[in-house]
């Protein structure tokens, strides 16, 4: 609602993170289905493309974006930009309350104790608690299984060499992600790379500073696509 801009806003929902939907054991939640998925609506609008990804989301927008026809810019947060095989140490902060999302099965008090890991305020932690529980268990499994098998690509390679205006966001109390990691990741980037951290915030910068967030998307925005902002 703070995105002040006359562009089309598309929100793609991935499989599997929707309560609503067919909870059909035989649907596809790799990393590679997700990607292909991804590709092939963003290139369908042939529209200019500015990415934005949070998290898994982050992860998902860095395997896709040089395969983007028409991608302006990037912004990423929470999300490092792991190398191939995965830099787990360098990249990460390891917290064991959060293995919960890379668990099929998991207790009550689980859910709630990796939900309150991720965020600065806790009045935040239902909402997390909500969307794990409305989301398919086969859906972190499937991530789990992805991450350890390597089939990540190298994303800092591609984010690094990507040519075009990147940020990357991260919440100052984010519990996951090594900052000093990103803020080397943008020294050594080519093109215009910036890094922002927000303060009194968790892994989600869009739920914790929403109007922040807003910001910063709209200024790139109006940057990339040459616009006037309202």
């Amino acid at each position: 609602k703070d995105l002040r801009l006359n562009n089309s806003v598309l929100i793609p929902t991935l499989s599997g993170h929707e309560i609503n939907e067919n909870p059909d054991d035989n649907i596809d939640f790799s990393l590679q289905f997700y990607k292909q998925e991804l590709i092939s609506l963003i290139n369908s609008y042939d529209q200019p493309i500015l990415l934005v990804g949070n998290s898994l989301g982050g992860h998902l927008a860095m395997e896709i974006a040089n395969q983007i026809k028409k991608l302006k810019g990037l912004i990423i947060f929470s999300a490092p930009p792991v190398k191939k095989p995965i830099n787990f140490e360098e990249a990460f902060i390891p917290v064991d309350a959060l293995q919960t999302f890379l668990k099929e099965k998991s207790t009550d008090e689980e859910i709630a104790s990796a939900a309150s890991v991720t965020v600065y305020e806790q009045k935040f932690t239902e909402q997390i608690v909500s969307d794990f529980k409305n989301s398919n268990p086969k859906v972190r499994s499937a991530t789990a299984e992805d991450l350890f098998n390597g089939n990540w690509s190298d994303q800092y390679k591609s984010f690094t060499n990507l040519k075009c205006p990147k940020v990357i966001v991260s919440g100052s109390h984010d519990p996951s992600v090594n900052k000093e990691y990103l803020k080397k990741v943008v020294k050594e980037s080519s093109h215009n790379t910036s890094y922002i951290e927000l303060e009194n915030c968790g892994h989600y910068p869009t739920l914790e500073r929403p109007e922040e967030m807003s910001t910063i998307i709209n200024h790139l925005a109006s940057d990339v696509f040459k616009l006037h902002l309202k």
